[in-house]
Formats: C-alpha cells, structure tokens, sequence
C-alpha cells in the first residue's frame, strides 16, 4: 500500500476518534451540612437512601413556590414530600422531614 492511503486511513481514525461524545448525568450527592436524608434516617449507599436524594433533588429543581400558595397547602405538599421518601408518619425523622420540606416551600 502506498503512503496517501495510510494517511488517509490515519485521518479517517483519527476523525472518528475525535467525534466520540458521551453524556452521562451525574447527581452529586448533598453535601454533609445538606444530608436530609441522613437526618432521616437513611444510611448513605443504600437504595432507599439513594432514592431519597434523588426525590429531594427533584424537589429542590423545582424551587420555591408563589407568595400566594396557602399554609394548609404547605403543610400538605410538605407531609406528601415526605410521605415519598418512605418516611412513617408519627416517627421524628418524619417530623424533621415535615418541618425541613415546609421550610424549603415558604416564599421567600
């Protein structure tokens, strides 16, 4: 073979090697002073603990609700929230989690 056709074979790899592109999405998990899953109850690395974040990570992407949004609202999204996170009404990781999530919704 001559020299032009393993340059152009270079080229070619060399172009398909540069055009890879991969995505991935990665969820960091919550800093030490932020774990509510912990104060729950959780133990990190479990996959109850790893659906919490993930359910509170979406819950912190939505923001804060709209100064009109009522009390009794507040309180119910907020004990749903915690509901969703496989918290058992009455313990006091579920009081914390009640408390955190009102805290997290009240307008700024």
């Amino acid at each position: 073979m001559s020299i032009r056709v393993y340059a152009a074979v270079a080229a070619a790899a060399l172009a398909a090697a540069c055009s890879f592109h991969e995505t991935r999405t990665v969820t960091a998990p919550p800093t030490q002073a932020d774990d509510s899953c912990s104060l729950y109850g959780y133990t990190p690395g479990t996959s109850a603990y790893n659906q919490c974040v993930q359910r509170e990570t979406a819950a912190r992407r939505n923001g804060r609700v709209a100064a009109n949004y009522g009390e009794s609202r507040v309180v119910a999204d907020s004990q749903n929230a915690c509901l969703s996170y496989g918290l058992t009404v009455g313990t006091s990781s579920y009081d914390r989690c009640v408390q955190r999530e009102i805290a997290y919704r009240r307008p700024l």
